[in-house]
């Protein structure tokens, strides 16, 4: 799972759909409330979906709390050394004021202080936060123990040359990968060009950031001429098709990547912007959503590429000898059995593990040679305590959470406007 958010797993299912600039409201208020025992649970809870849904490893594009150390990254990994979950944790920064990053109007006055608030909750000098991120990664970063930590900049346009750079070269220093949301929806695009005068892909190779090393979450706003650019570059782009469709975020242009060479991994996002954390959900989404667009059907993505995302090339971004059976990779593996619907009668394996497999198949998982899950039970924690974490936790937070989203709601009106505006333009 090459891109996700383990903060978001209490809230699957609270938010009705919006555009992601609305829906980021309401989820970054979620936040404000959560203390490492929740973010230790929340973790918890999502990890378990993922290894009894065959998931070995995973991107955590962390960002949580600010009051906390680290953000609380620290307890997320906790929470998946516990479970055997393989992790990549890549912590959030971002230093530009909220009003710099969307392409709003001028706001009305009474916007201000909660604009102001959601600013200084989420952002930091960016000399602060490279001091931080190399901390966190010398604090937590043991590959032995499961644990890869690198520098995650939450999004091009959300951070300054200086903290785009800095982590760029974090990353090169300490031979880690680098993660960053890329052109998710049409008002990024546009703020691209309102700040940079080009494409945020371009920008990122004029700085020097675009290199093999770097995944970018969703990559849909993509311009002409950025495709080759992404083959060229080495870089992956990392396909989260359930956000994009339940946010309303666009399709990106997987078969056109894939006819360029260019690499593409496959994540599920957060559970507040997809509701669960299944990975066979992502690859059989993968492997249909591009149909209708494509009226050269040779190009529809098939099973093998959608499962080829989902594991060698999520493997590749992160640098991980992983993601095939050979000799000298991981000994992370996943056993489904097959007297079970989803393979009966047996036709064709690699079109039914993509179009008819759900995770209910999955019997044994196993983690760098530690079997994790065993007849379809996690092995290391039980079950049932992970749920009562979970929801422990959000019954203690829920009087916070709803206090914080009626404060963000007021600033639903002027981004539903930015929303018609943005999309009326060519």
């Amino acid at each position: 799972n090459a891109h996700c958010h383990s903060p978001a797993n209490l809230f699957r299912g609270l938010f009705s759909g919006s555009p992601l600039e609305i829906w980021r409201i309401y989820w970054r208020a979620a936040l404000r409330p959560m203390t490492g025992e929740d973010f230790y649970a929340s973790a918890l809870l999502g990890a378990m979906e993922m290894l009894k849904a065959g998931a070995t490893t995973v991107l955590d594009h962390f960002f949580g709390n600010q009051a906390c150390r680290f953000m609380g990254a620290g307890e997320a990994v906790r929470a998946m050394r516990d479970l055997g979950l393989r992790h990549v944790v890549a912590l959030t920064l971002s230093d530009k004021s909220y009003e710099e990053t969307v392409p709003l109007e001028k706001p009305a006055a009474g916007l201000l202080p909660e604009i102001q608030r959601m600013s200084q909750s989420e952002t930091r000098e960016a000399r602060v936060w490279l001091e931080e991120c190399d901390s966190f990664i010398s604090a937590h970063h043991d590959p032995e123990k499961l644990t890869i930590c690198c520098p995650g900049p939450s999004g091009v346009q959300r951070c300054t040359d200086e903290l785009l750079k800095g982590a760029a070269e974090i990353s090169r220093r300490r031979k880690l990968p680098l993660h960053i949301h890329l052109a998710e929806t049409k008002s990024q695009k546009v703020m691209g060009r309102r700040l940079y005068g080009t494409s945020l892909l371009r920008h990122l190779e004029s700085i020097g950031v675009l290199g093999p090393n770097l995944s970018l979450a969703h990559s849909i706003w993509i311009e002409d001429g950025d495709v080759e650019l992404f083959a060229r570059s080495g870089a992956t782009a990392v396909h989260n098709p359930a956000s994009n469709l339940r946010l309303g975020s666009g399709l990106a242009p997987v078969p056109q990547f894939l006819a360029a060479g260019a690499h593409v991994a496959l994540g599920t996002d957060g559970a507040t912007s997809n509701d669960g954390q299944n990975m066979f959900d992502a690859i059989r989404l993968a492997t249909l959503i591009h149909n209708p667009r494509l009226a050269d059907f040779r190009m529809w993505v098939t099973p093998l590429q959608a499962l080829r995302m989902a594991t060698r090339e999520g493997a590749r971004a992160f640098g991980l000898e992983a993601g095939m059976l050979a000799p000298g990779k991981l000994a992370d593996l996943v056993l489904l059995r097959s007297d079970t619907p989803a393979f009966t009668p047996l036709n064709n394996v690699l079109h039914q593990l993509a179009l008819c497999e759900n995770g209910s198949s999955v019997d044994t998982v196993i983690v760098n040679g530690e079997v994790v899950v065993e007849s379809g039970r996690l092995t290391k924690m039980r079950e049932e305590e992970v749920l009562r974490l979970a929801t422990g936790s959000l019954k203690r937070l829920r009087p916070g959470i709803q206090k914080e989203i009626e404060a963000a709601q007021a600033m639903e009106p002027a981004l539903a406007e930015m929303y018609f505006r943005v999309g009326n333009q060519v």
